[in-house]
Formats: structure tokens, sequence, C-alpha cells
């Protein structure tokens, strides 16, 4: 079993690097809390109620613009088809455990569907996939001294499998 998780295990058509149209948005809201701001500040009557809410509105356009252009101007993308990758975990009872390796290692997506995922539970089921649902990688973890452990290897899924397993995953029910 390879004891490594999904996330320090990244499949070679994987890869982090600068979201270009995540830098362009965050730079024109910077602009636009800046121009509103500024707005507040000419406004003649600088008691008004309308040139408070638009300086706040400048000031929370502002600091959303420099969040996302500090903490979201990064992504993992698909190489292959350029496509983003979104991440997401279920929970699983620890009585499904079997139920679900059987089903990930069969890549059989479309059968009996027996399980269905909670709010917590013993098993945990981390999987990256593109949003263009050509990829998915899924491991499951187990709940031992206090953290979730892998217990199983990183599964790989491509095109049909891969829209299959995000089909299933969207529905909540393996």
């Amino acid at each position: 079993m390879d004891t490594n998780s999904l996330f320090t295990n990244i499949h070679e058509h994987v890869s982090r690097r600068t979201d270009i149209r995540s830098i362009i948005i965050s730079i024109v809201l910077v602009l636009m809390g800046v121009a509103a701001f500024y707005a507040s500040i000419m406004e003649e009557s600088e008691s008004s109620s309308v040139s408070m809410f638009i300086m706040t509105l400048g000031a929370a356009l502002l600091l959303v613009g420099v969040f996302r252009l500090f903490w979201k101007s990064h992504g993992w993308f698909y190489t292959p088809t350029q496509s983003r990758i979104a991440v997401k975990s279920e929970f699983y009872d620890t009585s499904d455990f079997r139920s679900l390796k059987s089903v990930l290692e069969s890549s059989n997506f479309s059968g009996e569907k027996t399980v269905k995922s909670g709010n917590t539970g013993g098993i945990r089921m981390d999987y990256m996939y593109s949003k263009d649902r050509k990829f998915a990688a899924v491991q499951l973890f187990q709940f031992s001294s206090y953290i979730y452990q892998p217990v199983t290897e990183v599964f790989y899924y491509k095109d049909m499998a891969a829209d299959e397993f995000i089909c299933c995953a969207e529905k909540k029910m393996f």
C-alpha cells in the first residue's frame, strides 16, 4: 500500500501554476475598490450615508481583491486539457470501507449504489477532479489516533471513468 497521501503524490499531469484569470479579476476588484474609495472622499457632503456606503463598498472591494491576489492567484490544473482542479472530501461509516475500496479498485461506478456519504464518519474519501471531468484522483483515509491516515493507494481515473466517478461523487453515492 502506498502511504503517501493524495496531496503529496501528485499525478504527472497535474501541476500548480499561476491562474492569470484570477489575477486579472483581483486587479479589477482592487481598482474598483480604489475608485469607489476615491469617489467617497471627493463627495462634497462627507457625512451622507451614500458617501459612507461607497467608502465601505470600496474598502470591501479592495480587501477582497488583495485577498484574491495573494491567496487565490495559484491553482492546480490538469495539464493535458488546461482545466482547473477542484478538491473535495466525503465521509463514510467505517463499515462501508470494503464496499468503497472494491468500487474504487474495479472502477465500476455505474453499478448498484449502496453506500451514502454523511457529514462525519470513520472513513474519509479525498478526491480531486478536473472541471472538464477528464481526470480524477481518489484516496481513502481512516480515522485513527486522532487523525485521518491513508488506507489505500491513490486511484487515478481518466476520460469516461473519471466522468462516471465524478457523477457518483456529486450524488454522494457509491
